[in-house]
């Protein structure tokens, strides 16, 4: 709904600079045609009815979320029409139609196009009903009819707009996906490249230090006794020497664990408002791809379902070690959701993967939306 709103900022706009010229130009005439002018009531209550639209309007509009969406900015835009109909029937003026115009241009943000042209059509029905009865205008409903063709016209191109905002949402959201995934396969060839190193090293090098030192053996047994305190001397060096391969070769097999800070962070940012934030404790290790591949892409799906569904404009990816749990990650975001929450296939997936490293999902809806999943430390 966020980025629904974001994408009609130049029309909201355009729809400000529209509103300013026509409430000028409907008070001004509407002075003239009262009998005391500014003095009038009527006059005052016009003001506060423009005046109580644009606020609707520009509520209505805002990039920023509201606490609970979109049943708020449904009712604002629903509200507008409470101060439309009276200007009506208040003033003769049937070009504050353009207000309708305004007003239709919001519904593709709610609905499909044919609903809203449906809408508009109801709504230019009550537009010209009221010019017909209440002002006796001959052309009232030719006049509703031309203003109609206007609401389709700024229907279809909010729809137009709002089509290549999710369209770019759309890419964005697969760009973040990509780079994670490219950090976590870098991140997994560098593992595989070490872990060969490590192997590599222990099978030659320890291999031939090993044969070296037992030859050597050998050699002082055989050696004169002049000779033989070289000897001794330069097993000590081989041993030494092997002593320091093993150690490196441990130390390369301890640094087996996978960085995944940054296939995460890929996935953070703000995003329409939006702000996603990563939370890693320095306590995680990471050793195993499969498991890595299960936390970054589930992750992805979370980041994806905050987007595309969830009422919150900020959303935390936390992962952690608890002594109870193993490793825990907790995808958090502030937008309510139902209790009675409907899995799809991406939250399906989610729980297959961890299922099959051993971890289980669970989706906590009492407070915040928070989906918790954890892998035992006996697993890792």
């Amino acid at each position: 709904m966020r980025e629904d709103a974001a994408a009609v900022s130049i029309e909201r706009w355009a729809g400000l600079i529209t509103w300013g010229l026509l409430s000028v130009i409907v008070l001004w005439l509407y002075a003239d045609d009262l009998p005391n002018g500014l003095r009038d009531p009527r006059w005052f209550i016009s003001v506060a009815l423009l005046l109580g639209f644009i606020v609707l309007f520009a509520l209505a509009t805002r990039e920023r979320a509201f606490q609970r969406e979109p049943q708020t900015r449904t009712l604002l835009v629903c509200l507008q029409l409470a101060f439309i109909y009276p200007l009506f029937w208040l003033t003769p003026y049937n070009f504050l139609a353009i207000l309708l115009t305004m007003w239709s241009a919001q519904l593709p943000i709610f609905m499909t196009v044919r609903k809203a042209a449906l809408v508009a059509l109801a709504a230019s029905v009550v537009f010209g009903a009221i010019y017909q009865w209440r002002w006796q205008m001959d052309d009232a409903w030719l006049s509703a009819l031309l203003f109609w063709a206007f609401h389709l016209f700024a229907i279809t191109m909010t729809a137009s707009q709002l089509r290549e905002q999710r369209s770019r949402a759309r890419e964005q959201q697969l760009n973040r996906e990509l780079r994670a995934t490219q950090a976590l396969l870098s991140e997994a060839s560098r593992q595989q490249e070490r872990t060969r190193i490590a192997r590599n090293i222990h099978d030659l090098l320890g291999h031939h230090l090993t044969a070296l030192s037992i030859h050597l053996q050998v050699a002082e047994r055989k050696s004169t006794a002049e000779a033989q305190q070289m000897v001794r001397e330069s097993q000590r060096i081989a041993k030494l020497l092997l002593a320091d391969v093993r150690e490196a070769v441990a130390e390369l097999r301890d640094n087996e664990q996978l960085d995944i800070r940054e296939a995460l962070n890929a996935l953070t940012g703000t995003i329409d408002g939006r702000v996603i934030t990563l939370q890693m404790d320095s306590t995680v290790h990471v050793t195993d791809v499969e498991i890595a591949d299960a936390i970054v892409k589930a992750a992805q799906e979370g980041v994806t379902n905050f987007l595309r569904h969830s009422r919150g404009n900020a959303m935390t990816i936390a992962l952690m070690t608890q002594a109870d749990r193993g490793l825990v990650l907790e995808l958090r975001d502030n937008g309510n959701v139902a209790p009675e929450l409907s899995k799809g296939n991406g939250l399906h997936g989610m729980y297959e993967r961890f299922a099959a490293v051993g971890g289980e999902c669970h989706i906590d809806t009492r407070e915040d939306m928070c989906i918790r999943c954890s892998i035992p430390l006996e697993v890792l």
